[in-house]
């Protein structure tokens, strides 16, 4: 396992499969692509095909991460989201692959994509009433929604309900989404506003404070443990009912667990949401490679190159006490290079994975 220059691990990567969504989600976040704006469907057409993901996913596989998050825009709108599925299970075997996606088309697909490996789904649902969710989503898609999630359920998938908390638009149904998740078996996620993309103008007027929530939860008697990742809080409640705590804005606690960086749907890798900096092109690498195994040494150097670059974007303060981190984070500061470029060392040693 290799880690950045503070000393976290790199465990994870995120795959953008696609910047396009046929949702309309007025905070969107853009997966902090710095250039980006919500993309309609046929009007930005991913780079990527499933072999790019399989060498991808071979060469993360090879340095130590074991963990997949597919996401987009909406990855679902992919033709060939199955076969890209299937594509990462079988070049990165034994790994915890996982999507988010906000639900509309996942009726008809989640027991294809739970026999293709995918192992937990995200299915963003910010409102159980019907009007607020098409104000928040742009699309009148609640149903087709509820009955995706109901159906990874019933593929097998673990499921979290993803909801946005957003003050003045539905902060008064936290408890109701925490019953519904509950009742379909699966964990719900409450999301802070993140103030990237199109969520930045919205800071000030929109953002919830979880905090909230949690001293709530405490009094329902909810037990509290906390993920490695991002450190976030998971709440047990004693009904049954799961609740996750992504609090990210301001937050060293949160950033100081971060074991990921991302590939973006043109194929470049970047090590925060926040990272305003020069992307690592690694669908070039590899497509300049003259055989996959060369391809795969390329794309483990790209994803090496992207860990130097990692980062808390919120750091500690002396004296932190749980205040906002000191003016003065960069987006664009690189850490000096630390000792990862060890684990090209270990590449020619590594077997090819069967």
């Amino acid at each position: 396992m290799i880690r950045d220059a503070y000393g976290r691990p790199l465990e994870s990567l995120r795959l953008i499969v696609t910047a396009e969504c046929n949702y309309r989600c007025f905070f969107c976040h853009l997966e902090g692509d710095p250039l980006g704006a919500p993309a309609r469907p046929g009007f930005k057409p991913p780079a990527m095909t499933p072999e790019d993901y399989s060498i991808v996913a071979e060469a993360a596989w090879m340095i130590g991460i074991k963990g997949f998050k597919v996401t987009g825009g909406e990855p679902l709108i992919r033709m060939d989201i199955v076969d890209i599925t299937r594509a990462i299970s079988s070049s990165a075997p034994g790994s915890d692959i996982s999507m988010t996606t906000n639900g509309m088309l996942l009726e008809a697909l989640a027991q294809r994509l739970a026999d293709a490996g995918l192992r937990r789904v995200n299915v963003s649902i910010h409102s159980l009433r019907r009007e607020r969710y098409r104000f928040i989503t742009g699309v009148d898609g609640l149903d087709r929604a509820i009955r995706g999630v109901r159906a990874a359920v019933n593929s097998g998938l673990r499921v979290k309900v993803n909801a946005l908390i957003l003050k003045g638009v539905n902060e008064d149904e936290v408890f109701d989404l925490i019953e519904f998740s509950r009742s379909i078996g699966a964990t719900l996620q409450l999301i802070e506003l993140i103030p990237v993309g199109m969520g930045a103008r919205l800071l000030k007027t929109h953002r919830f404070p979880l905090s909230l929530v949690e001293e709530k939860l405490k009094e329902m008697g909810a037990t509290v443990e906390v993920r490695s990742l991002h450190n976030r809080p998971v709440y047990r409640l004693p009904n049954g009912a799961v609740v996750e705590i992504v609090k990210p804005y301001s937050n060293p606690v949160f950033c100081s667990g971060c074991n990921r960086v991302r590939l973006d749907s043109s194929g470049k890798l970047s090590p925060c949401i926040n990272w305003m900096g020069e992307r690592v092109d690694l669908l070039s690498r590899i497509r300049g490679a003259k055989s996959r195994e060369e391809a795969v040494v390329e794309a483990a150097k790209a994803l090496i190159e992207a860990n130097w670059l990692r980062r808390p974007f919120h750091l500690y303060g002396i004296g932190y006490n749980g205040a906002p981190a000191p003016k003065g984070n960069s987006r664009v500061a690189i850490p000096k290079k630390s000792d990862s470029l060890k684990a090209l060392q270990l590449l020619s040693e590594r077997r090819h994975p069967t």
